[in-house]
This record gives structure tokens, C-alpha cells and sequence, in this order.
């Protein structure tokens, strides 16, 4: 009898093994959600901020598919029963916060006056209040950083939960042997905050999306350049977006462990 079970657990650990290894990202962000805020006053209605949460704008690669991944954050948000209030609020009280403290953000030296966008985003909140409907503000920053393909057998790059492969352009695909995957590249990800309209934060986190660059194969010298087509793939966009909103919005079939629940002191 010991042998027939002894298969059946191995075979169990085999099967656990496999589905762990297909779908485990050890690169997952490690989110911040406000469990007790939202179970006390759930966020039914969300205003979606025009502007960037760290006040810097956004990367010109990535600018024209800003409104792209904000269409589909609005679509995945309506489809999983949140209210979109209108942006134009938002962008009037912004403007007016602008007007009373001036531009915080200077485009020559690329850097942030923090006490001045505390101002305005403070400015903004308070003005956003009188909309008794609106429970939260939501920044859906769209990045640019580093990311690295490894250098094992399938190169895959791993960031924020995702998988990618390397991208070619030209006709063929093939990659040179001693191809130099030590090289640092660009990658796309989506930074999802949310406040409540006092200013308390309610959730952070991060999904990744694509990389920026590819293997340019029509050259003799093989070498990474950036892509003709920046985040073309809506897939992969959609898979950002859900990373980014676990657990705010259960994404099916997560690659990460879920926190534990914080045990009541009381008990």
C-alpha cells in the first residue's frame, strides 16, 4: 500500500511543481492596500488624475499611449462595477491649484519643488471634496525604466510580475550565439495610486508591460534599439493593468503570494 501512495503524493508534488513554475513571478510588486479603510468606506466612484503622481511628467516614448492605457484602465474599472467621475473636475481644480502656487515642475533641471506640488496636490483634494460622490483619485503614472534579459535559455526579461521575450526587428529572429544579453534596456510598467479625497492613501502598486526596445537582426553588428512600435500589444497591456489593480480587483490567476490578513490585537 506504501507504494501507491508514495506515487500518488509524488505525482502531486510533480503537478504543484509544474503549475508553480509556470505561474510564479517572484518579481511581483509588493503592494500597499488600506484593507480596513476600504471595508469601512468602500471606493464606489473614481475620479482619474490627468497628471502624474510624482508631479514629473511623462516620458516622451511613452506619451502617445497614455491615452490608450487610459481608456482601457477605464474600461477594466467600469467592468468590475466602479463609477468613473468626469476628469474635467479634476483638471479645474488642478488648474486652479497651478494658478494660486505656480508650476512646481521645472522642465530644464527635470526636477520637482516637493513643497510646491504638496501645495498643489493638497490645493486639489480639498477643492475635489465639495463632489460628495467622488471617493478617491486615482494616478495611473505610465514609466520607463531599466529592465534586463537573462542570459539562460529563453532570455526572458522579468519585471513587476510580467515575462517577456526578447523582441526582434527585421525579417529574421534568430540571435547570435554570443549575443551580449548583459545589456541594460528600457521596459514599460503602469504605477497605480489611489488617495481618498481627504488625502489618505488607500492603494499603490505596480504591473508591467512591455519592453521598449528590440534586437535589430538586419544589422551585421546585433544589438538592442528601440522599438518601431511602442506597447502595440494590448495584451500585455491588460495583463499590467491587472497586476497593477491586485488585489484592489482580483486579478485571476495572480503570480505572487497574497499577504497574509493582519490577525486582530484584541483577540
Amino acid at each position: 500500500m506504501r507504494i501507491p501512495l508514495l506515487l500518488t503524493a509524488l505525482l502531486s508534488l510533480v503537478l504543484f511543481t509544474a503549475c508553480s513554475s509556470v505561474s510564479y513571478n517572484p518579481t511581483v510588486f509588493d503592494y500597499f492596500i488600506a484593507k480596513d479603510e476600504l471595508k469601512k468606506t468602500p471606493v464606489k466612484k473614481v475620479i482619474i488624475a490627468s497628471v502624474n503622481v510624482t508631479g514629473e511628467p511623462t516620458r516622451s516614448i511613452l506619451r502617445d499611449s497614455v491615452p490608450k492605457i487610459d481608456g482601457m484602465v477605464i474600461d477594466y474599472l467600469k467592468s468590475n462595477g466602479y463609477e468613473i467621475a468626469p476628469q474635467h473636475l479634476f483638471n479645474n481644480a488642478w488648474q486652479q491649484a497651478l494658478l494660486n502656487y505656480g508650476d512646481f515642475y521645472d522642465p530644464t533641471t527635470g526636477k520637482v519643488d516637493t513643497v510646491g506640488w504638496q501645495r498643489v496636490m493638497a490645493t486639489t483634494f480639498q477643492s475635489l471634496q465639495e463632489h460628495k460622490d467622488i471617493d478617491a483619485v486615482l494616478f495611473t503614472d505610465v514609466i520607463a525604466h531599466d529592465v534586463q534579459h537573462s542570459s539562460s535559455m529563453k532570455h526572458y526579461a522579468r519585471w513587476y510580475g510580467v515575462t517577456r521575450e526578447p523582441a526582434t526587428e527585421g525579417a529574421s529572429s534568430s540571435v547570435p550565439i554570443d549575443f551580449n544579453w548583459t545589456q541594460i534596456i528600457k521596459g514599460a510598467s503602469l504605477v497605480i495610486t489611489m488617495y481618498a479625497t481627504d488625502g489618505r492613501p488607500l492603494f499603490a502598486s505596480r504591473g508591467g508591460m512591455d519592453t521598449l526596445h528590440a534586437i535589430d537582426t538586419r544589422k551585421s553588428q546585433k544589438g538592442f534599439v528601440r522599438r518601431k512600435k511602442i506597447l502595440s500589444n494590448s495584451s500585455r497591456i491588460e495583463e499590467g493593468i491587472e497586476l497593477a489593480f491586485h488585489p484592489l480587483i482580483k486579478m485571476s490567476g495572480y503570480p505572487g503570494p497574497e499577504k497574509p490578513e493582519k490577525k486582530d490585537k484584541s483577540q
